[in-house]
């Protein structure tokens, strides 16, 4: 595909008012609050029954750093009158690349398989995220049809 395709492409993507990827997004913003609280509450000392394995503190913080950041991402995606295909992209990365973690790791016997049945959201956001970039990008390559 030439550099004008692509324009093309991502312009399609960032000329959107679709209901469903701004739900999803919103969705994983508060998945995202969720995680960074119960990540947040280990880091500064109170361990939660609800998880499977307990980081130490210092990872804790890390992680809910992360998650937040995350989730300040989903927010401004969702605040944004475009979607930006290539930071969704990111983003259905981070939500697959967790759970993918989760299986990973039940596959080893680390963690048991509610843990993975706690992550699938994320498994559902990512490919919500994929379905809908491949939705608009397929839409953009339909003849006759201007960006």
């Amino acid at each position: 595909m030439s550099a004008t395709g692509n324009e093309a492409v991502w312009h399609t993507l960032r000329v959107t008012a679709d209901p469903t990827i701004r739900i999803a997004l919103w969705f994983s913003v508060a998945l995202n609050l969720l995680g960074t609280v119960l990540f947040a509450s280990i880091a500064v000392g109170h361990p939660l029954m609800v998880m499977p394995i307990t980081p130490p503190p210092f990872f804790a913080a890390q992680l809910a750093l992360t998650i937040a950041l995350f989730g300040g991402v989903y927010a401004w995606l969702a605040l944004q009158p475009s979607i930006d295909g290539p930071l969704l992209v990111v983003s259905a990365i981070g939500k697959l690349g967790f759970f993918v973690l989760f299986v990973i790791y039940r596959a080893t016997g680390d963690l048991p398989w509610s843990s993975v049945i706690q992550a699938s959201p994320d498994l559902i956001l990512g490919v919500v995220y994929l379905w809908w970039l491949r939705s608009r990008s397929t839409q953009a390559h339909v003849p006759g049809r201007r960006p």
